[in-house]
């Protein structure tokens, strides 16, 4: 079982006690708490104005229980730094209840939880991410590919823009510039990539090529009599190659993407590298899922939707990505609602379990990235409800 401590400066209207052959507990009518600070094996917490009515505390076990609850500045962070969430107000009308988890740690079981501005950090993703999809040295069975768990991403639909910049030093024909504003209709998690070719300026964009080629969805350079030269590409699961006969390029394949590095001379020097940068700004997205749609994240899964709720609606993404060379950039995400089903979900010594997770507004939630690499995530969101909600804190994680 993990370590756990807590202390904080707690008034109550009157107690009782039970002492029994099976039962050893204290009762309090009415209690308040205030400074609530504790851990509970990898993860640290603390609380203000914390108020239960009818608390039962057990004396032989971890076992609290009240039939109603409220706690203001609820701060819980993992101690390695990895996450920090902040809640500024909790209510739990129908009661609490808080025991060992079987995990180790604890757990917090309530019918019924309303939050108020949730803050949230994540100042390192590499913890969290997805697999590397093509590792160096090539491993003999590569790792699945990050589209595979992204399949919910199958039922947005809306309208993407962009600008994509892109600056080229070609052979014979010296320096050549895209710079355009792009934008392409997604349809059941697709979108046409022919008439994202189509949609290039004559002038410059005859010197970049958008194509299928082996597997992958390849957007590269060429010149009269040259065989077009990759510039950057995505790989293609079988479904995605089934769709790109259709002229379809699901969206969930953008995250298995390849930047070629530059060819080594025979002397051993760089070589000439054709790419001078690619810069991807202006992005707008504006987006809505169909329901219900899963992701494994965490150990568990997220279920967005139900079916009598849309799993996101008015979703917004703005932002842009310095690719090469790469540079700071950020997405950030705004939407109107959000409904979840979240099962056994875990970061680090947090974990959540949930029937109903409702969020709305979702003010913002931005992705810092370096280049192309996701870096820290932060999220704000106004209010949340939740039901059968099960929150574990410290343990294994598992």
């Amino acid at each position: 079982m993990a370590d756990q401590r807590a202390q904080a400066n707690i008034k109550v209207d009157g107690f009782g006690v039970t002492i029994g052959d099976k039962t050893r507990r204290l009762d309090f009518p009415h209690a308040t708490m205030d400074g609530l600070r504790g851990e509970a094996g990898a993860v640290e917490y603390r609380a203000k104005e914390i108020v239960f009515d009818q608390l039962k505390a057990s004396l032989t076990r971890v076992q609290w229980s009240t039939e109603t609850a409220s706690a203001g500045d609820f701060v819980v962070r993992d101690k390695q730094g990895r996450f920090e969430l902040k809640i500024a107000r909790i209510e739990l009308p129908r009661g609490v209840m808080l025991a060992q988890s079987a995990r180790g740690g604890v757990e917090l079981i309530t019918q019924h939880a309303s939050l108020s501005d949730m803050r949230l950090k994540i100042p390192n993703l590499s913890a969290y991410q997805l697999p590397a999809t093509e590792p160096t040295p090539t491993p003999v069975e590569p790792p699945p590919l990050r589209q595979g768990q992204l399949k919910f991403l199958d039922a947005v639909n809306g309208e993407l823009s962009f600008r994509l910049k892109i600056v080229l030093d070609l052979p014979v024909v010296g320096t050549r510039t895209l710079d355009q504003q792009i934008k392409v209709v997604i349809k059941d998690g697709t979108f046409d990539y022919r008439a994202l070719e189509n949609g290039l300026s004559w002038l410059e964009g005859r010197f970049v090529d958008v194509e299928v080629d082996d597997g992958r969805f390849v957007i590269g350079w060429s010149v009269p009599l040259m065989a077009t030269k990759e510039i950057i590409s995505w790989a293609l699961d079988p479904e995605a190659i089934t769709q790109a006969i259709f002229n379809r390029i699901p969206i969930r394949a953008l995250a298995d993407f390849r930047v070629p590095a530059s060819k080594t001379k025979s002397s051993g020097k760089p070589g000439r590298s054709v790419l001078r940068s690619l810069a991807i700004s202006d992005i707008s997205i504006h987006l809505a899922t169909a329901a219900p749609r899963r992701v494994e994240l965490g150990g568990g899964a997220i279920l967005f939707g139900g079916d009598d709720a849309p799993g996101i609606v008015d979703l917004e993404l703005t932002g842009g990505l310095a690719g090469l060379p790469p540079g700071p950039g950020a997405l950030k995400f705004r939407a109107g609602v959000a409904d979840l089903t979240i099962k056994d979900v875990h970061a680090g010594g947090l974990g959540m379990t949930a029937d109903r997770f409702h969020v709305g507004p979702i003010d913002s939630i931005e992705i810092a990235f370096d280049g192309f690499k996701p870096v820290s995530l932060t999220a704000a969101m106004h209010r949340v409800t939740a039901t059968n909600l099960s929150l574990f804190l410290g343990g294994d994680g598992g």
